[in-house]
């Protein structure tokens, strides 16, 4: 086996590490209240919405992968990727919105509690998510190129 062969997979554990790693540790630091309710009770009220947004986020970096193959794109075109990624962004933003909308719950808490689902702080989930809604932007003007 050639290392060429292997190096996306050592990649791919290292990065997976490396965000475990951070995660924990961020996890630990998260604040146990925000606006006098406790993490347990904003995750129980905003849980479909974490539930609905954390399922877009999958369905969103799947497409972006099958548009590889059912799109007809080449392997080293980047389009694919910056829909799949701005689709995983953009989709959970939406659906805590929504959700919380049409459940009577206040969307800034949703995605306080959103964030606090994933172990993250706010600036760490949203400056990743707004990066994901810049690319999916780039990608869909590329698109009409």
């Amino acid at each position: 086996m050639e290392f060429e062969s292997i190096r996306p997979v050592l990649s791919g554990v290292a990065g997976g590490i490396i965000a475990t790693w951070l995660t924990s540790r961020w996890s630990r630091r998260l604040p146990s209240r925000h606006n006098g309710k406790s993490r347990d009770a904003l995750f129980r009220q905003h849980r479909p919405a974490i539930w609905t947004a954390n399922t877009l986020f999958f369905l969103g970096l799947i497409f972006g992968v099958a548009l590889y193959r059912i799109g007809g794109f080449d392997n080293t075109d980047w389009r694919p990727l910056g829909l799949g990624f701005g689709l995983a962004s953009v989709l959970p933003l939406l659906a805590i919105f929504i959700v919380s909308i049409l459940s009577g719950r206040d969307p800034r808490e949703g995605y306080v509690a959103f964030s606090f689902g994933q172990g993250m702080p706010l600036w760490a989930t949203y400056g990743l998510l707004g990066a994901g809604s810049v690319a999916f932007v780039f990608a869909l003007a590329s698109l009409g190129t």
